[in-house]
């Protein structure tokens, strides 16, 4: 829809959202002027907002790059020392597996599920189970249940754990009512009550222990002997119908019998939990073997070969120039000084020998793993990575975990997110206090500050990313020697780039937004700024247009006046 309107500078026209001079009495193509003079005050518009797109190209690469880091830092995480490390507490060379083997073949999930924590030490155990602990069960007499049974009184319940309480019973209680009171006290009591239907009218009471192996207990205290009433006990206070017996776990352990109150066996082996759930045929027997966790350690010495070459692919793509110079739009981060940066320090440590226990694995090539020509990995050897896990796992962990070895047990390590391996003499100073009051190597001051109890390393210094706890009584020297583990030196570099917090990606992206906050400004400045020139130009141009019709009009009435004066004086 258009609209039209005449102002004292002329006629304007607006369509929609666009406004133009109607009128061309000077024959100019005023529009085209106006577009082509605010075009040029936008032109630096247009190319801040070609920056920011392309600064939003950046922080999406940027961000691409950040979750490829991250996921090497997951990887290498089962593989780092939990001590060491910023996100492990136990690893894949710490957990434990359980192997079950049945002298008989019986399947051992019908005989048992066990299982075992880092604790647990590798060892063989030949186990038999003679008995399960079960529950005590008593019954009473099929019983009416939907009536009032007229009975008064109290009567004790328990188990032999201990704990007991007293029903009280009124002569309008069902059945049901009385189980329902029992079933109320039973967190005291240690005793379930339930009723079966026998027949369309009658119910029998089942007791049961909530534990294995304990006795239940039951007495009349007043009023009606109610127990013998509702059939439970006999004249001489006794369970009538005893359906099963409390009775504790009984097996033997390489030659050592054993007994526990309970099915759940956590004690027995330190580190090992056993669920027992049925009892090994006479003769056989159930072999235990506790062992490393083979399988979780390859699969993540496979799974860091998988992220690793996911990064190095974003890397190549990034740093690819083609046959003819050309450079991929893809490589938004081409040349970039971060990009190169750290790759060159994590080719670094893929190349570093390291070894923490001074084990015979001392590069990753050592288990068999290759670089491509394209500085991927391969496992080129399967077999030579499975030999190092089954025959030379200590060396292999020494290879993976840091270590590290203080003179002094006191001075532990609080933060290890260095890269480097070290072997220096920290020399401290306290007062008479204990308070530390400086820290040196070699003589040299400015490596450490010191705070309370804390020791930290100075960045910019070999002692960088370092952070020691120290009580101490005086001076003192302490020999340090800290050798980087594989998996903990680079899970500290890529975590040092790829922390969603304060890493260096995360430093570049915030910094690219802020500028991409203040080009946006800037944009939106200069096309408004723009707009009030076009509506400026637009009122000039109107204006000159409506001067320019109103010469050309009062030339037509001067043109007609001499015409007439003309035709009259002949």
């Amino acid at each position: 829809m258009s609209t039209s309107s005449t102002t004292s500078t002329g006629s304007v026209v607006t369509s929609g959202s666009t406004t133009y001079v109607s009128s061309t009495a000077s024959g100019l193509d005023t529009n085209s002027l106006v577009t082509a003079a605010v075009a040029a005050k936008t032109a630096r518009a247009d190319t801040i907002d070609a920056k920011v797109t392309a600064n939003q190209s950046k922080i999406t690469a940027y961000q691409t790059l950040q979750g490829l880091v991250n996921a090497i830092s997951t990887a290498l995480t089962p593989l780092a020392a939990p001590a060491y490390s910023a996100t492990a507490t136990t690893n894949a060379f710490d957990a434990k597996q359980v192997g079950l083997t049945s002298s008989d073949g019986t399947d051992t999930a019908n005989l048992m599920a066990v299982s075992a924590d880092a604790d647990a030490q590798a060892g063989s155990y030949d186990m038999t189970v003679t008995q399960l602990a079960k529950a005590m069960k008593v019954t009473a007499d099929a019983t009416v249940s939907d009536t009032a049974l007229g009975y008064t009184g109290a009567f004790t319940l328990g188990t032999s754990a201990g704990g007991s309480a007293t029903i009280s019973v009124t002569s309008d209680m069902t059945l049901q009512d009385i189980v329902d009171a029992m079933n109320a006290a039973k967190g005291e009591t240690g005793v379930n009550a339930t009723l079966i239907k026998v027949s369309d009218s009658s119910y029998r009471m089942v007791l049961s222990g909530a534990e294995t192996n304990q006795t239940i207990t039951a007495a009349t205290s007043s009023g009606t002997d109610i127990l013998a009433a509702l059939g439970l006990t006999d004249s001489s206070g006794a369970f009538a119908n005893i359906a099963q017996a409390a009775q504790p776990a009984i097996v033997t352990l390489d030659g050592a019998t054993v007994t526990r109150d309970t099915n759940e066996l956590d004690d027995v082996i330190p580190g090992v939990s056993i669920s027992l759930v049925g009892a090994t045929a006479s003769g056989s027997s159930v072999t235990l073997q506790v062992a490393p966790n083979y399988d979780g350690v390859k699969t993540a010495v496979t799974s860091f070969i998988t992220a690793y070459n996911a990064l190095r692919t974003f890397l190549t793509t990034q740093q690819t120039v083609g046959a003819d110079g050309s450079i991929s739009s893809d490589a938004v981060l081409f040349a970039d000084s971060l990009l190169r940066g750290m790759s060159q320090s994590l080719s670094g440590l893929m190349n570093t020998q390291t070894s923490a226990n001074g084990g015979d694995i001392t590069h990753i090539s050592d288990l068999g793993v290759t670089f491509a020509s394209d500085n991927s990995l391969t496992l080129s050897s399967e077999s030579t990575l499975d030999s190092a896990i089954l025959s030379n796992i200590s060396d292999l962990e020494g290879f993976f975990e840091t270590s590290f070895t203080p003179s002094d047990s006191a001075l532990k390590l609080l933060k290890n997110s260095s890269t480097r391996s070290l072997d220096f003499t920290l020399d401290v100073t306290a007062d008479s206090d204990g308070n530390l009051t400086g820290a040196t190597v070699g003589g040299q001051s400015g490596l450490f500050t010191v705070s309370g109890n804390r020791i930290v390393g100075v960045d910019g210094t070999a002692y960088e990313g370092l952070s020691f706890a120290l009580v101490a009584t005086g001076d003192t020297s302490i020999k340090v020697k800290l050798t980087q583990g594989f998996a903990n030196a680079v899970s500290a570099l890529m975590t040092g780039y790829g922390d969603t917090s304060s890493g260096l990606i995360q430093n570049q992206v915030a910094s690219l937004t802020s500028q991409d906050d203040d080009l946006d400004t800037q944009s939106s400045k200069i096309r408004s700024d723009a707009e009030t020139y076009r509506q400026t130009l637009i009122n000039k141009y109107a204006k000159m247009e409506n001067e320019v019709s109103a010469a050309k009009l009062l030339q037509q009435q001067i043109a007609s006046i001499l015409a007439s004066s003309s035709s009259s004086a002949s």
